[in-house]
């Protein structure tokens, strides 16, 4: 996705840049700090995605809008100003963006030029993972990482969502410890084998191959996994006896 940001505030120019480096499929082309240089660099790099600030010297983002509409470039427009919503609808844009624009809130956005891009396309859950043969796939906002079952340590529940602890190899394939997801830790759990992960807690789900150690402190279980030593596991009374009885040393 090949994106033109238009703001006549370098730091707001520089902000969104930033955002949208997140995105690994979404390439910032161009900027420009009025209207006049985003039409002309609208034209001369015929970008996917247009963010344009409404009020800028020269020619507001507005009358960009109506001057491009002939292109198939998609507009967003980026506000400090509510006001200007209907109008800018009015210019058929994609979306609106109220700054200072959240990351959940430009992920959503991401979604929906996508979906506008490939009309007639399945839409993916909202915020679920997907499961493939020996893959999850691992969707936080618009970006979706495929990850196997092997590179899984463990997963645990945070705030509604789900964080994927990868194992050593899932770490040097995907270059960071840790994965976030917007689905929830059972969700997620329900798409993986039974027989790799078991459930240590409510808030925590472990790859039962990535077990090295277990014992017992103050009357709990606990699990230590292979990379994670300084990170050991509690399990909950529940569950410390079906552990016991499918994982052995």
């Amino acid at each position: 996705m090949r994106v033109l940001i238009a703001d006549d505030e370098p730091a707001a120019r520089r902000k969104l840049s930033n955002m949208l480096g997140e995105f690994a499929f979404v390439e910032v082309v161009a900027q420009a700090q009025d209207g006049e240089s985003a039409l002309q660099q609208i034209i001369e790099h015929q970008p996917d995605v247009a963010f344009l600030d409404i009020e800028m010297p020269e020619m507001t983002g507005m009358e960009v809008a109506q001057r491009t509409a002939a292109t198939d470039v998609h507009v967003v427009f980026v506000t400090a100003y509510e006001h200007f919503a209907v109008k800018a609808f009015d210019t058929q844009a994609v979306d609106y963006l109220l700054k200072p624009v959240s990351a959940s809130r430009l992920a959503r956005c991401i979604e929906r030029i996508e979906r506008s891009a490939k009309p007639g396309m399945p839409t993916p859950d909202e915020g679920h993972d997907h499961q493939t043969a020996g893959h999850l796939s691992i969707r936080h906002g618009a970006a979706v990482r495929i990850v196997e079952f092997d590179h899984i340590a463990w997963l645990e529940s945070v705030q509604g969502y789900c964080r994927v602890w990868l194992s050593e190899s899932g770490q040097s394939v995907h270059h960071q410890k840790s994965l976030i997801s917007d689905s929830s830790l059972a969700q997620t759990y329900s798409l993986l084998p039974e027989t790799q992960f078991l459930r240590a807690s409510r808030s925590a789900i472990v790859n039962s191959e990535q077990i090295v150690r277990h014992w017992t402190a103050k009357r709990q279980m606990m699990l230590m996994l292979k990379g994670f030593e300084d990170q050991p596991i509690p399990v909950s009374r529940r569950n410390a006896s079906l552990l016991r009885q499918r994982w052995t040393v």
